[in-house]
């Protein structure tokens, strides 16, 4: 019992980026497994290595945040359709070609994933948060009243909002 929750503690504690890290590198070994049982024909082998990484598969993809925009969280949702569908492609009709295909898909995302700092996707978020902090401000102190003079609220002059964008 003191193991697991030594190890619940130190998932937690690791960066949004290094969690991405190991699920990408533990999808590669499950499909690394899998190509190797069928080449050994272990169906029972195959199927779990290759159910395993399809719950990784579901994990990433329940974890996007689209509300983050851009063309992102898109593209990333349409690789884990295609990565899901290759999986399924896989069971039905264990031809390594399809886990190949993953890996193809998996390689350069893992190397990209790897190369962003740690603490990246906190500061973006937090990025985020004063951003919409800032315009929801905007939006409650902000006057459409032609005799405040123009400024955007009582003492405020008038500033341009891409003062406060910020690109993630």
């Amino acid at each position: 019992m003191g193991i697991q929750s030594y190890l619940e503690a130190d998932i937690q504690s690791l960066s949004q980026e290094k969690l991405l890290v190991l699920l990408y590198e533990k999808m590669a070994q499950d499909l690394l497994a899998a190509r190797q049982a069928i080449a050994i024909r272990d169906r029972v082998a195959m199927n779990d290595r290759l159910t395993h990484s399809q719950r990784i598969i579901t994990e990433l993809h329940s974890a996007l945040d689209h509300s983050a925009g851009g063309e992102i969280p898109a593209n990333l949702e349409a690789l884990y359709d295609y990565l899901f569908a290759e999986h399924l492609a896989a069971l039905v009709d264990q031809d390594p070609r399809h886990i190949d295909n993953c890996l193809t898909v998996i390689k350069p995302l893992l190397d990209a994933w790897r190369q962003i700092p740690p603490g990246t996707a906190l500061e973006a978020a937090r990025a985020r948060e004063r951003q919409q902090g800032n315009a929801q401000a905007n939006q409650e102190y902000g006057s459409t009243d032609p005799e405040s003079g123009g400024n955007d609220g009582p003492g405020r002059e008038s500033h341009s909002s891409s003062l406060f964008s910020v690109s993630a």
